[in-house]
């Protein structure tokens, strides 16, 4: 009795030690500190007449990275839709009456997996625009030296799956549902 005991034991403590080094190493992470001047999120638009890129002004991004693993530990990025700036003014107040702005003002995604096939990274989460919530997934590349880390990736989705309707304007321009983001971002863990 004793002895299957002591197997039941090591077989807990061998089946739970992958969880625990999972959780030993999130302990260890630390917030990342974006150097603003070298970080960009874009979001590229096309449409029957036109095409533009929107820069992401303004966003608050947390995220958790550890030394010892490859990819960071915990990710959100949120912004206030009025940041998002295409070059246009008009343009732009166009943008936020069709967003339900100010009702709705904000866009915001929750890191909730890392998936790994072949050599490729895939970021899982939760994306949330105009009140409704998506899971996405997206290709990125985590680069670290020491304390220096660069993530850059992209994600496409359809603005109709956020319950947004298709932009039309005097029966001739078509704004394309199907919108391509691409971001980049550069950050340094404090120095031990």
């Amino acid at each position: 009795m004793f002895g299957g005991y002591l197997l039941t034991m090591k077989l807990i403590c061998l089946f739970s030690l992958p969880a625990l080094l999972l959780v030993l190493n999130d302990a260890h992470a630390e917030l990342l500190s974006l150097d603003r001047q070298q970080c960009k999120i874009e979001v590229a638009v096309s449409s029957t007449i036109d095409s533009f890129v929107g820069q992401l002004e303004k966003y608050q991004a947390s995220i958790d990275c550890s030394p010892t693993s490859s990819v960071p530990a915990q990710a959100s990025v949120t912004f206030d839709f009025k940041d998002l700036k295409t070059g246009n003014p008009s343009r732009d107040t166009e943008m936020l009456k069709w967003l339900d702005y100010p009702a709705k003002p904000s866009c915001n995604f929750i890191l909730t997996n890392w998936k790994t096939s072949g050599t490729t990274n895939y970021a899982e989460g939760t994306l949330a625009i105009h009140g409704v919530k998506k899971a996405v997934e997206m290709p990125v590349v985590v680069t670290s030296t020491g304390t220096n880390w660069i993530i850059t990736g992209t994600a496409d989705f359809n603005y109709r799956d956020f319950d947004l309707p298709i932009i039309r304007k005097m029966l001739v321009l078509t704004v394309d549902p199907n919108l391509h983001v691409a971001f980049h971002l550069v950050g340094t863990l404090p120095a031990k």
